[in-house]
């Protein structure tokens, strides 16, 4: 399985370049929905540079930790929202499936919204759907590891091989040359251990 590290630097140029797309494609928004967890980063920088003050997060969860939870995602609202007449964008950090960005698209084409457009970072061909802007196209399906993740991924990575995880983490971590670590290894392995503990963790 291949996987493809993505550090920080690159993960924050990777938001900013999908900022400056749709900033310069001239298209305005009155809304902007964070796909939680793994769209906050780059639903918050977009939305700072369009600025565009109505940042509204949509909890959706169709994969736990490496493991698909459902047939459907299921989504949670944080908030009461109004999306009558409003010109929207979904923003997460992959579509994989498009089973997400399928089901959001309607609940707020639902909700009333005037127009409805979707951005992020990685664009899989595997998808049902093309997003309107993405900075990446990523031809043969491989697991993307943001930097966000860095527990969660490495948690379901390490399980996925079996055996010893924390033996497996350590190996991944050099396996993909992980760089710009902001947490020491002994922490990095506490960090895993509650999700071991936990079980399957929605993103």
């Amino acid at each position: 399985m291949e996987i493809i590290y993505v550090p920080w630097s690159k993960a924050i140029e990777y938001c900013y370049r999908l900022a400056s797309m749709i900033l310069d494609d001239g298209v305005e928004f009155d809304s902007i929905i964070a796909v939680s967890r793994g769209g906050l980063i780059p639903a918050r920088i977009v939305s700072d540079v369009l600025g565009v003050d109505e940042l509204i997060v949509i909890r959706s969860r169709l994969w736990g930790t490496g493991t698909r939870v459902s047939n459907e995602p299921e989504t949670f609202f944080h908030e009461e929202i109004n999306l009558g007449n409003k010109r929207v964008l979904i923003v997460d950090e992959v579509v994989d499936t498009g089973a997400t960005l399928t089901k959001l698209t309607r609940i707020v084409n639902d909700l009333g919204a005037l127009s409805i457009k979707t951005a992020v970072l990685h664009y899989k061909k595997t998808s049902s759907i093309i997003p309107d802007y993405y900075v990446e196209k990523v031809e043969n399906w491989a697991w993307i590891y943001y930097p966000w993740s860095l527990s969660e991924t490495l948690y379901a990575l390490a399980k996925n091989r079996g055996g010893d995880l924390f033996g497996n983490a350590v190996s991944i971590l050099k396996e993909v040359n992980a760089v710009e670590l902001y947490l020491d290894p002994l922490r990095i392995l506490e960090s895993i251990k509650r999700y071991s503990k936990t079980g399957d963790r929605a993103r």
